[in-house]
Order: structure tokens, then C-alpha cells, then sequence
């Protein structure tokens, strides 16, 4: 994307992961979970793990999970060397768009992080194969920036991030 100063690269497995829990099916569930990176320098940041949240509810177009479990989670990967870039989850829809609700969250939790870091990934599953039915973002704690993927596999972060690189300490 013009004027980026970084992008993220979804690795192959992660990307495997994410396909698991698409909501391809009319009985199935949102599923949520993490996404990490053991290195954050580069011009690329490589998303190499996707954990899974055990949701506290979900139903087929909500779900929910317990922020501590996510806190203690980010945590015990960290003293592993991985850092959190934020969220994914699924959506029952082709092209999936955030819904008022995951936009607050979205926010919460980028706010939240403004100590150690410039934004937060929001990633969006939909039922498409991927790489085509992700959606992806970054929300800076007051504006959710649209990533666009532009090749199978890699999400160049927009403009307003430009002269930013993902800070995490």
C-alpha cells in the first residue's frame, strides 16, 4: 500500500488455523481468539501463531470470551518471546464487516495498549476460503484503519499508520 511503513504477513499455519473455524456451516459458532509474533523490528511483521479463546458464549453471530483468560494467555506467551498483535474472529458471512459491537471492543482494547503499542490487529474470518474471506484492521485506540490484502497472504497497513511501526515493549 503507498505509504506504509509496515505490513503483516499471515503465516501458511496460521492461516490453516483460521480456515478451521470459519463458520461455514447453519449450526456452527463465532470462535475468537489471538494472534502473535516473535518479532516486531522489521519492515514485515510475520503473524505466526492464531490461538483460540475458549469463548464464556457464543452463538452464531455473537460471541464472548473472559479478558482475563486472553491477559493470562498474552502473558505466559510473552515469557516465551511472542507479542500479542490483537484479536480475531469469525463471522457467518462472506464478506464480514465489524459490527457495532466488535468496534467498541476493538477500541477498548486498543486503548488499553496505547502504553505498548501503536495499534491493535482486528482480524475478521468470514466464510470465503482463505485468504480471500479475511478482513483485517488496525485500530489505533481512535480510528480503525482498513488493512487491505493485497496478495494471498500479506495485509499492508494503510496510510494514517505511515510514519508508525508496531511498538510493543
Amino acid at each position: 500500500m503507498p505509504g506504509a511503513a509496515w505490513r503483516l504477513r499471515f503465516g501458511a499455519e496460521v492461516l490453516r488455523e483460521l480456515g478451521r473455524h470459519a463458520q461455514r456451516g447453519l449450526l456452527s459458532r463465532e470462535s475468537v481468539g489471538q494472534l502473535y509474533a516473535k518479532d516486531l523490528t522489521g519492515k514485515t511483521v510475520v503473524v505466526a501463531k492464531a490461538t483460540r479463546l475458549k469463548p464464556s458464549w457464543a452463538s452464531w453471530s455473537r460471541v464472548r470470551f473472559d479478558v482475563q483468560q486472553a491477559m493470562r494467555e498474552r502473558e505466559q506467551l510473552f515469557r516465551d518471546g511472542w507479542h500479542c498483535l490483537g484479536f480475531w474472529h469469525t463471522h457467518p458471512e462472506l464478506d464480514p464487516m465489524p459490527s457495532p459491537e466488535d468496534r467498541a471492543l476493538a477500541a477498548e482494547h486498543a486503548r488499553a495498549a496505547l502504553t505498548l503499542t501503536n495499534g491493535m490487529v482486528f482480524v475478521i474470518v468470514g466464510t470465503r476460503p482463505l485468504p480471500s474471506g479475511l478482513r483485517v484492521w488496525c485500530h489505533t485506540g481512535s480510528d480503525l484503519i482498513t488493512m487491505t490484502v493485497e496478495t494471498p497472504n500479506v495485509a499492508y497497513v494503510s496510510t494514517p499508520l505511515a510514519a508508525q511501526s508496531p511498538r510493543h515493549e
